[in-house]
């Protein structure tokens, strides 16, 4: 049975104003939904108002991901916003630790077996990917991205499980932070895709 098409998101535009602010949780779900939608747009989903969407790109051209991001952050790992969030995270870490990231590829194909290397990603394309995802480029392709960074975090998890080894960092997360985090991100990862697909990744 397909599934029905949810009712677009009701969310004016002006409450996209809270993502500058601190919104109150009942704001916060919404937001971190609509902040998703307009970045990865499909017809098997809801969708927001195109005044929303313009509104949510004009903010990221002003401010950056970043604070885009921030909406996402408790966005369960089975929503898009929790995809989105993972996806974020692995790209600004290759953008800032570009030598860790470089060592552990390194090491990691200096171990791995030929098929293992056969079709992955390097940091570069899965940065660069990740970027056009952010920049409103994002709904072709979004689930062969996340399996593609879900094929790369497994790469360097399986020789390195630890993703951020410091609390103090600014990619410390409870995402980055807890046990073998790189495999369990990349399992994450794959399962989003499959949900993508399925039309069931909200």
């Amino acid at each position: 049975m397909n599934k029905r098409p949810r009712r677009p998101a009701q969310i004016d535009p002006e409450q996209v104003e809270y993502l500058t602010g601190e919104p109150d949780p009942a704001e916060s779900s919404l937001i971190s939904h609509a902040a998703a939608q307009a970045l990865v747009p499909t017809d098997t989903r809801q969708n927001i108002d195109d005044d929303v969407r313009e509104r949510i790109m004009a903010l990221i051209d002003e401010e950056g991901i970043d604070l885009i991001a921030e909406a996402w952050v408790r966005a369960p790992a089975d929503t898009l916003g929790g995809m989105l969030w993972r996806g974020y995270l692995l790209s600004e870490w290759i953008r800032r630790e570009p030598d860790d990231v470089a060592r552990r590829h390194a090491a990691s194909e200096a171990v791995a077996e030929s098929d293992d290397r056969e079709g992955l990603s390097t940091p570069r394309e899965i940065r660069e990917r990740w970027e056009a995802v952010f920049a409103g480029d994002g709904a072709e392709g979004f689930a062969g991205l996340l399996r593609d960074s879900a094929s790369f975090a497994f790469f360097l998890g399986n020789l390195d499980a630890i993703w951020i080894s410091s609390d103090t960092h600014d990619l410390a997360t409870l995402v980055t932070r807890r046990n073998d985090a790189l495999i369990e991100t990349a399992k994450e990862l794959a399962a989003g895709a499959g949900l993508f697909d399925r039309g069931r990744l909200d």
